[in-house]
């Protein structure tokens, strides 16, 4: 029995009631109120590259219902239904999305987005349960925001507040004259969520050549490679993850001052090797050789002190970012660990413990594995800033951002992902404009890598068929030629895409 698909049945059926009499509000005595509403939604690709792997068309179901049970306490909980057309071979049956797992691999599941109460207290507010966070003041890639991870099935081309997981942690705010303080503290770490191999979001620098070319006397060795899910920190109070921001209104500038102790929310993957040899004549000396390489993903606690600020300076709104990463890790490009890995002196070790398991074994060990831990990934303390500039004139509007990542210690012996020389400098462009009475919306948004000279544009155009009733049509490019940037790993992903939501 599919439980997965059962549950959805089961939160359709307690939507239908709903939908029929569109958004529920009852308002009890003694002040208690209660609201439901939601949403329908169904999305559908056509990708242009005919080699990319299939997606079908996707279908979700959202439910929120929001308490409030008194001036000191309310309570929401967010819910969603999903049909996934980007999986393509389900292989776990759970029916909720679990926070143990990168690999959720579910075609249907129901996801718990946000399910908090809220304690009202004056000058202190308190918030338990699973929910989002929301720090910086830049869009998308947000220097200061690493509390919650995000879902990277769908790479990281739809919007950050889609992409957002929501934890179980405890929120406190603290308002006062002098400044406002905001303590977050989550007991548990939760994941980031990766697709599948086979799917069309998979990143592409987790994918290894199935021959590897050593150049070497080692020759050209067949590779396979095993993706394992994560094996979780150990639940206690040392890997439980804190951060605290204050914040103060000064002159017309709002600022913010932020620490976070935590698990890096980037992807990072360790790639132990097993080498098997094979002697098939001993005469001649003649080996085979293949490797198995088993990707596996590694957390590191990380400390980040960040600052931000957002002002406005005549028609234009400013705003910008600041963090400092103390302790944080980065993946190495698999060409450099490579050339660390099958090198002569690697081999002559290798071959020369092959030898002597061979006579020892009388001739019998013909065939050995070796068992090899390559340093896949380097720490360096690095920094991340960039500054945002709003416009807004009448119906138009006109965001532009650069952000750039600076490693100062950077090993050029040591290449890692997403940098080149220490640098990654990314800047974004968004601009809406609004016709027909707000009821048509052109949307054109897009970013360009300027080390790696890689180009992200998604025009899109949203129609307002009715007050609850919306479609979006839009069209995703990527240009890059590099296959291990950030945009290039997705660089066939060119797709159209068509979207019509109905909320209530």
């Amino acid at each position: 029995m599919n439980y997965s698909f059962t549950a959805i049945m089961i939160i359709t059926g307690l939507l239908l009631p709903c939908l029929a009499a569109e958004a529920y509000q009852y308002e009890y005595p003694d002040d208690v109120k209660v609201s439901i509403g939601g949403y329908i939604q169904g999305k559908a690709i056509h990708a242009f590259d005919h080699d990319s792997p299939d997606e079908h068309p996707s279908g979700e179901i959202g439910l929120e219902m929001k308490v409030n049970a008194s001036s000191w306490l309310s309570a929401k909980l967010m819910l969603k239904a999903v049909q996934d057309g980007k999986v393509m071979d389900p292989a776990n049956s759970f029916a909720f999305n679990q926070f143990n797992l990168i690999y959720q691999n579910k075609k249907s599941f129901m996801d718990i987005n946000e399910a908090f109460i809220d304690i009202y207290g004056g000058k202190v507010d308190v918030r338990l349960g699973i929910q989002k966070f929301a720090w910086g003041r830049l869009d998308e890639l947000t220097p200061t925001d690493n509390l919650n991870p995000s879902d990277l099935t769908e790479g990281s081309i739809n919007d950050q507040v889609e992409r957002k997981i929501g934890v179980p942690a405890v929120k406190m705010n603290y308002y006062s004259d002098l400044f406002n303080t905001e303590l977050a503290w989550i007991p548990r770490y939760v994941p980031y969520r990766l697709p599948k191999v086979q799917e069309r979001w998979f990143p592409g620098v987790l994918i290894f050549p199935e021959i590897i070319k050593t150049n070497t006397a080692f020759g050209d060795i067949p590779v396979t490679t095993s993706y394992k899910d994560i094996n979780m920190p150990d639940f206690n109070l040392d890997n439980s993850e804190a951060g605290i921001r204050i914040s103060r209104y000064v002159g017309g500038w709002d600022i913010s001052l932020s620490y976070f102790r935590g698990f890096d929310v980037m992807p990072l993957m360790d790639a132990s090797t097993d080498v098997t040899i094979e002697l098939r004549d001993p005469i001649a000396l003649a080996y085979a050789m293949k490797a198995n390489i088993n990707i596996e993903p590694r957390v590191h606690m990380m400390n980040v002190y960040g600052f931000d600020f957002t002002t406005t300076i005549g028609s234009f709104t400013v705003r910008g970012e600041y963090a400092y990463f103390n302790n944080k890790y980065y993946m190495r490009k698999f060409s450099s660990v490579q050339k660390e890995l099958y090198t002569t002196q690697q081999r002559d070790r290798i071959l020369s413990e092959f030898t002597n398991r061979y006579v020892d074994s009388s001739g019998a060990a013909t065939t050995q594995t070796f068992h090899l831990e390559p340093e896949v990934d380097v720490q360096k303390d690095s920094m991340k800033y960039g500054l945002g500039l709003d416009y807004i004139y009448g119906d138009s509007s006109v965001s532009l951002q650069c952000i750039q990542e600076f490693i100062p210690h950077y090993d050029l012996s040591k290449p890692i992902y997403f940098n080149k020389d220490g640098l990654h400098t990314v800047a974004t462009f968004s601009f809406k404009q609004f016709l027909l009475q707000n009821t048509l919306e052109v949307n054109l948004s897009g970013a360009y890598d300027v080390e790696y000279q890689d180009i992200m544009i998604k025009p899109s155009v949203k129609y307002n068929f009715t007050n609850d009733l919306q479609g979006v049509i839009g069209v995703l490019f990527i240009e890059s030629s590099h296959d291990d940037s950030m945009f290039g790993q997705y660089r066939n992903n060119d797709e159209v895409f068509a979207k019509l939501k109905y909320s209530f």
